[in-house]
């Protein structure tokens, strides 16, 4: 397996000093989305002579002048390049968000850049459909493997209620996103977690009681990896690979849980299709496909991928092995 190399010790150990900085104040954020993250800002920078915190700099991802920050602090991330001077001021170049009582690495606002890692409300929802799902499971699970899993949230609060997961694999094509995966997971105190590089399972070996993955599921035109989900299937190729490749990995009385978002045509829904050709006759598979929001996203309708799409729907599949 191909794991993480490379990896700068020095900003490593900088990122688990502000984590370590934050949770000993008490720091909680709840990352949104970037529209309603927006509007924050710009409600923002209405406002008059009021103190910067902590959530506004690493959560909100306000421009801080020195003496925001302890002296310590602000060396540290500076001489490490976690943070940049741009018009008079200074700007974070990480996020912290809060989840499930940990603290997350993630990249600052707007996730412009083409290795950006994304946290935000579907990071949320992931997490609790998993543990919803594993809760009703019968039995306990010992491998598992998180595909495309940025900053690893779901697979660390899985590693966190679930101690018989005595081996998780995080697999991700994006450096910055294991980087981050392994400081959170170091940080959270989960050392059976292993960040591997690989496209899908190309790099990864065995077979699996679990896998999970939530992976990106828009057309994005410029194909930035935590939100494009490939060119076919409106979006889904990518997710329709995660399940085509993963029955073929999976234990007996192994789980496959994908969480993703759908576009949806007027004449019908390709990806559920291919879903059905696919697994819905053998007769050793139990899977299912639920949608849970029929919703979302819906400003990406405006753009001429989505010409032919009427909405984008959260959904569930979940694939089981029987024994």
């Amino acid at each position: 397996m191909n794991q993480i190399c490379n990896v700068d010790t020095a900003q490593q150990q900088a990122l688990l000093f502000l984590l370590d900085f934050l949770k000993q104040r008490d720091y909680q954020f709840t990352a949104i989305t970037p529209l309603s993250h927006q509007r924050i800002l710009s409600r923002k920078s209405q406002e008059k002579n009021t103190a910067i915190t902590l959530r506004d700099i690493f959560g909100w991802n306000l421009a801080f002048v020195e003496t925001d920050l302890e002296p310590a602090l602000f060396e540290i991330l500076k001489d490490n390049q976690l943070i940049h001077f741009q018009d008079h001021q200074w700007l974070s170049d990480v996020r912290v968000a809060s989840l499930d009582g940990e603290l997350f690495i993630h990249s600052s606002f707007p996730t412009v850049q083409q290795d950006s890692v994304f946290f935000g409300p579907d990071t949320y929802r992931f997490k609790y459909y998993l543990k919803q799902y594993l809760a009703a499971r019968p039995h306990s699970f010992k491998r598992a493997v998180e595909l495309c899993c940025g900053t690893s949230a779901a697979a660390i609060s899985m590693a966190k209620h679930y101690p018989d997961l005595s081996e998780i694999i995080v697999s991700d094509l994006n450096p910055k996103a294991l980087l981050y995966s392994q400081i959170n997971a170091g940080f959270a105190g989960q050392n059976n977690i292993t960040p591997v590089s690989s496209n899908l399972f190309a790099h990864i070996e065995g077979q699996f009681d679990l896998i999970f993955a939530n992976p990106p599921y828009l057309m994005d035109a410029d194909q930035r990896q935590y939100r494009h989900g490939g060119n076919q299937l409106d979006g889904n190729e990518l997710a329709f690979n995660i399940v085509k490749e993963g029955i073929q990995r999976l234990n007996p009385q192994g789980c496959l849980f994908l969480y993703t978002g759908v576009a949806i045509r007027a004449d019908g829904n390709p990806f559920l299709e291919q879903l059905e050709k696919l697994i819905g006759s053998q007769p050793n598979m139990h899977w299912c496909y639920e949608e849970i929001d029929p919703d979302v996203f819906g400003e990406e309708l405006e753009q001429p991928a989505y010409r032919q799409i009427e909405r984008i729907a959260l959904v569930l599949v979940k694939v089981e092995l029987m024994g």
